[in-house]
């Protein structure tokens, strides 16, 4: 993976002292780079025990935030090299800059042109690389939360410590300070060192979360983050990384409860463990998804948005079926695009047929029995179609607040309202769109006082930029608030299943919520589809889920 070049030479310049207080035990480690054969250099002390375990060692966290603040860890680190070596100057947080943005990497002054420092530089830093009396590598880096170090033209990385010191070629040769990036963990000084306590499940971004969006590089590749688990309660790149590989989010950076429902639901439709956690096989099933087949072919033309003649669709019948004659595949573009987004569901219905749509298809297919071929035909549209075909007996209005599936839905109106954008003044049906699916206000088409309220709160619990402007993000938000069963629309469940999607169900029901799908969770189903007149089979599949979600509002 691509490291930092810290091209810019360091900014914190002052003149520094020679080693001053020696409150630190003394270990005698041979030296390189033109200082003596052996040295005796005093190490910093602990000031409790230590435990025999080490931290974890977490894979390369790159800096993707502009944060405000330097964290605790690196500025602790600093003062306790000052105390054992004499006042040096120091720096950590530079805007904007890759670990210094995040306020978790350190250059602390030396100058390799001088013995001294030379010598003191190479003894620290391979003292923190160095192997423990057990023969553990990179021990003290580990305690310290130490995540890679360049000094004196040469790096040395904690995830890597086989490899050793190797060559470094950044502009800058960083031969007059140490720079020292620092995990999460070091950030905020919860490691062995500072805790007596081992690090055994390592932070991915700022506790708490971030209520900035990471700047993930469009090079950043899935591959990169293999190695990284993720929960509920992490953030950062990584998680911003998860959200849009995975679709149906927003990607804010922090993992919460919509996220670990999203996780649970793409377990689930992988068959793989259902847990809401996201390791090496989430990952890799994610990758997997979104490889795209080279080479890779040239776009295809846009669907038209408007139908062929003769193919709109009638009362009683899917929305979907006008387009049961066009194929769409990979780079596809265009409404009937936008029309499967949203019939497949967990994905942005952007009109857009890219990567993270082609591995939700293929997910969608072999949920269905179909041929995974990723490729919408007609045998797909049929099932589409089926899944989405009201009852002819009970055909309702556009917008019915019945217990059935109103034709066409409020999901439906979603794909074409999502290509505005609204603000207060604005009029319309658009805007009677808006507010159904925010709920709780008149349905009059006219963006007031009332609705632009309605919108900034919905922006303030989303963590969106609170400007009562309603963007694609605030769609998204509003849609998913409208639809809180979307994450499960492409799910099929019937008697036997098991895991989170069944708990969601049985909680949209109001009944136990003990995710197995057995005789009463079946009996509450047919209760349900009778209510909404669909066929009683105690399957759940798309229509059921919307019937169920009806019900809810």
């Amino acid at each position: 993976m691509a490291l930092p070049k810290h091209a810019s030479p360091s900014p914190w310049r002052a003149p520094v002292r020679a080693l001053g207080a020696l409150s630190a035990s003394v270990i005698a480690l041979p030296l390189a780079g033109g200082a003596a054969d052996a040295a005796t250099i005093p190490f910093p002390k602990p000031s409790r025990s230590l435990p025999s375990a080490l931290d974890v060692a977490p894979p390369y966290q790159k800096g993707v935030l502009c944060l405000t603040e330097s964290q605790p860890g690196p500025i602790a680190f600093a003062k306790l090299l000052n105390a054992t070596y004499g006042s040096h100057v120091y720096g950590v947080l530079r805007k904007c800059d890759q670990e210094h943005g995040e306020g978790r990497a350190l250059d602390w002054m030396l100058d390799a042109s001088k013995p001294a420092d030379l010598a003191l530089g190479n003894a620290l830093t391979r003292w923190l690389a160095a192997s423990d009396a057990q023969g553990r590598p990179a021990a003290m880096a580990r305690r310290f939360g130490i995540n890679y170090m360049i000094w004196n033209r040469q790096i040395w990385k904690a995830w890597a410590p086989e490899r050793g010191w190797t060559a470094y070629t950044g502009s800058s040769p960083h031969r007059d300070h140490i720079h020292l990036s620092f995990t999460w963990d070091g950030a905020y000084a919860r490691t062995s060192w500072w805790t007596g306590v081992p690090v055994t499940s390592y932070l991915t971004g700022p506790k708490g979360g971030s209520t900035q969006v990471p700047t993930t590089p469009a090079s950043t590749k899935l591959q990169d983050y293999v190695n990284v688990t993720l929960r509920r309660g992490s953030s950062g790149s990584a998680v911003a990384v998860l959200q849009r590989a995975i679709g149906g989010l927003v990607v804010d950076g922090s993992f919460g409860p919509a996220t670990e429902a999203r996780v649970r639901a793409y377990q689930q439709s992988q068959r793989l463990t259902v847990t809401g956690v996201v390791d090496s096989r989430v990952w890799n099933a994610l990758i997997a998804g979104t490889a795209a087949p080279a080479p890779a072919p040239a776009p295809a033309p846009s669907v038209p948005t408007t139908p062929p003649a003769g193919s709109a669709s009638t009362p009683g019948t899917s929305p979907l079926a006008r387009y049961a004659g066009v194929t769409l595949r990979l780079w596809s573009r265009g409404a009937a695009v936008s029309a499967m987004q949203r019939a497949v569901g967990g994905l942005a219905t952007d009109g857009s047929f890219g990567p993270l749509t082609l591995a939700r298809v293929k997910v969608w297919q072999k949920s269905k029995g179909l041929p995974v071929d990723g490729v919408i035909d007609a045998k797909d549209w049929k099932v589409l179609v089926a899944a989405t075909t009201p009852a002819a007996s009970t055909p309702r209005p556009t917008g019915s607040t019945g217990s059935g599936v109103a034709t066409p839905s409020l999901a439906t109106e979603f794909t074409a309202a999502k290509a505005s954008t609204l603000k207060r003044g604005s009029s319309g049906a658009v805007v009677k769109v808006l507010q159904r699916g925010l709920g709780g206000l008149a349905v009059d088409g006219a963006f007031g006082p009332a609705t632009e309220g309605r919108v900034k709160a919905v922006q303030k619990a989303a963590r969106l930029r609170v400007t009562g402007v309603v963007d694609r993000q605030t769609w998204d938000v509003v849609e998913r608030t409208a639809h809180p069963l979307l994450p499960y629309w492409g799910v099929v469940l019937k008697r036997g299943s098991h895991g989170s999607a069944v708990v969601a169900l049985q909680r949209a029901l109001r009944i136990t919520a003990d995710g197995s799908f057995g005789p009463v969770t079946e009996a509450t189903v047919k209760s349900a589809q009778r209510a909404a007149r669909l066929a009683q089979t105690g399957v759940v599949a798309t229509l059921t889920w919307k019937a169920v979600e009806s019900r809810m509002r």
